[in-house]
């Protein structure tokens, strides 16, 4: 029977790997029930999904349907959140936010996740949720590119503009001067 449910939740996870854009795996030791269903809500409310897993079955379906391997990452408690393109990275916000106010040792935490199919481990992984998201990056990216192309287009600008009030200063000068 055991294996059987292995079974069932393996193939649950291997759908969620192939239909969700991003993941966070999560480590709760010391979660209490009213904090985990005050989690899982805030997780609802953010469009993503939130999951107990099997750390030995999370990892083999990384591995072989995505072929990233953060087995050794997994210990002890684990949840998966899985989410539509990057939201992994909001999720990993309202998880931050959630345990702030909870202001005791920190009950969950970030082991690692999958953003972009990038896999992001260790230290880097409790960095997730300071990661600018998708809109962020192309405002960056869109302004970056817009500067340069403002500047050269001020300049160009300013040397016709410069031209003509030469001209108009030079006219002025001979009507001015003509009178006199």
């Amino acid at each position: 029977m055991p294996n059987l449910v292995n079974q069932i939740l393996y193939e649950e996870l291997e759908n969620d790997l192939k239909n969700s854009g991003s993941f966070l795996f999560l480590g709760f030791d010391k979660l209490t029930v009213q904090q985990d269903g005050s989690l899982r809500n805030k997780l609802r409310e953010a469009g993503v999904t939130y999951r107990v897993v099997k750390n030995r079955l999370a990892a083999k379906a990384l591995k072989d349907v995505l072929h990233i391997d953060i087995g050794k990452t997994l210990t002890g408690k684990c949840g998966m959140v899985s989410a539509p393109e990057a939201r992994a990275i909001e999720a990993a916000k309202v998880i931050r936010e959630a345990m702030r106010l909870i202001r005791k040792d920190v009950p969950v935490r970030v082991l690692g996740g999958v953003v972009e199919g990038e896999a992001i481990v260790g230290a880097a992984a409790e960095t997730i949720a300071d990661m600018p998201d998708r809109n962020t990056v192309n405002a960056q990216v869109a302004s970056a590119l817009i500067g340069p192309a403002r500047m050269l287009a001020s300049v160009l600008a300013a040397v016709p503009a410069s031209i003509a009030r030469a001209i108009q200063a030079k006219i002025d000068k001979e009507q001015g001067g003509g009178d006199s």
